[in-house]
């Protein structure tokens, strides 16, 4: 496909390329290979960023040369690139003009260039129904840009930092279900934060989230609750008797009642908001829940300030082909990059191994081959219950990992099976 990109300046492309590793940094993250109109171009283009890969320094002609016999076609002549070198080398370089304003151009035929390569793309995406993928394409080439934020200068920086520091704590803040964890957080959890509860299978993950969601509302969040295992109705139920305090077997008999405590929860906490999103199990991946939020925001008004998402090995990988504990991790960093892209709260909930059943407390050992997925994640806790604590309606609370609290203690938990609510117990009262 041509581009409106004159050949002068796709020259000058290589031109600088080729002689400031300054300006290819600049342009690295902007120009890909086949943005070029050329061939020969294309592969120039590619041999030196593979160079500067491996190498981290340009390379000189002769490496070039070298670098481009693994990318040019079988029936190119080398000496078609030795001569395009040539042409690229004699350039006169005041036709290039003042860098920034050449910078410049090359933004736009980046953007321009990326867009049309997303919507070319879409075509064959289109016709398998696969909209999540489109919007994603179409999203990265809107974000290419140079991006000039340099970052954070410390020593000029420091009552902004303590502004925005105060700022969080009085009112950004996400608090967890039990007071002692939110306490060790100064308040809570933040934004662009990923949040994890690990255990067994039926120790009670989905309730923690149910909990967390509804902790969330207490504090005036707009919530979204994402369920890849059971249905929205089924998760609205447990959403009732958390909020309501109406045993799961009497809310089909009690509706007059929930209707009441429902209209009392509201009007005590007007901010809160909850949506409910059932994806199929294993076929949702991090692009349809990109697009959720968007249709949310444009349809609904509703941009949420917490994600529940129920739970992450029932998530599929953007990318196909990896052994499961490379996706379990490839997930978990893709739920961190949309909590950092969506400036949003995620929690999601996580299994252990087999070993994670038969101890009495569950830590990063009983994640095996798969600790890569708390390896992203800003805090993780663990619920962990014996029979005995089953039967008691007990468990324990561990905090796996906090970047930025206490971590490694226990929270005793009480737990109220009718109607799904945990609290945390008196410490004096569980003891043996």
């Amino acid at each position: 496909m041509k581009y409106d990109f004159s050949d002068d300046i796709q020259r000058g492309i290589l031109y600088l390329s080729k002689y400031s590793r300054d300006f290819y940094l600049q342009i690295s993250s902007l120009v890909r290979p086949e943005y070029f109109e050329y061939p020969i171009h294309s592969n120039i283009y590619q041999a030196i960023s593979n160079y500067y890969e491996e190498y981290k320094d340009i390379p000189k002609d002769l490496h070039l040369l070298e670098c481009v016999k693994d990318h040019k076609g079988s029936k190119e002549d080398l000496s078609d690139y030795d001569d395009e070198l040539h042409r690229v080398n004699s350039m006169d370089a005041s036709c290039i003009g003042h860098t920034e304003f050449f910078l410049d151009i090359i933004e736009k035929f980046a953007q321009k260039s990326a867009m049309r390569e997303a919507i070319t793309s879409s075509i064959s995406l289109l016709k398998d129904d696969r909209m999540g993928e489109i919007e994603h394409l179409v999203r990265e080439a809107l974000c290419i840009n140079r991006n000039v934020d340099l970052g954070h200068s410390y020593f000029k920086d420091v009552l902004a930092r303590f502004e925005r520091s105060l700022k969080d704590n009085k009112g950004n803040r996400h608090a967890t279900v039990f007071d002692t964890l939110s306490k060790e957080l100064e308040g809570g959890l933040g934004n662009k934060e990923l949040a994890m509860v690990v255990a067994p299978p039926g120790v009670g993950k989905s309730l923690y989230l149910v909990n967390q969601g509804v902790q969330a509302l207490m504090n005036n969040k707009k919530v979204l609750y994402i369920s890849l295992e059971m249905s929205e109705d089924r998760i609205a139920a447990r959403f009732d008797s958390v909020m309501t305090l109406i045993p799961q077997k009497k809310l089909k008999d009690s509706l007059s009642m929930l209707q009441k405590r429902l209209a009392l929860f509201g009007d005590k906490f007007p901010g809160g908001q909850l949506m409910i999103k059932e994806f199929p199990t294993g076929l949702a991946n991090i692009n349809d829940i990109r697009s959720l939020l968007v249709q949310l925001q444009n349809y609904e008004d509703f941009k949420p300030d917490v994600v529940l998402i129920d739970y992450l090995e029932l998530l599929r990988p953007t990318r196909d082909g990896l052994a499961e504990y490379q996706a379990q991790q490839r997930i978990s960093e893709e739920l961190r990059g949309i909590a950092v892209e969506c400036d949003v709260l995620v929690w999601t909930a996580t299994q252990t191994n087999r070993q994670g059943r038969s101890v009495k407390l569950i830590t990063d050992a009983e994640l095996a081959d798969a600790y890569g997925k708390i390896r992203t994640c800003d805090y993780a806790i663990s619920l962990n219950q014996t029979e005995e604590e089953f039967d008691d309606s007990q468990m324990r609370c561990y905090v796996m990992k906090s970047r930025n609290g206490k971590q490694r203690f226990v929270v005793p938990i009480s737990i109220d099976y009718s109607t799904l609510t945990m609290t945390e117990a008196d410490p004096y009262e569980t003891e043996d």
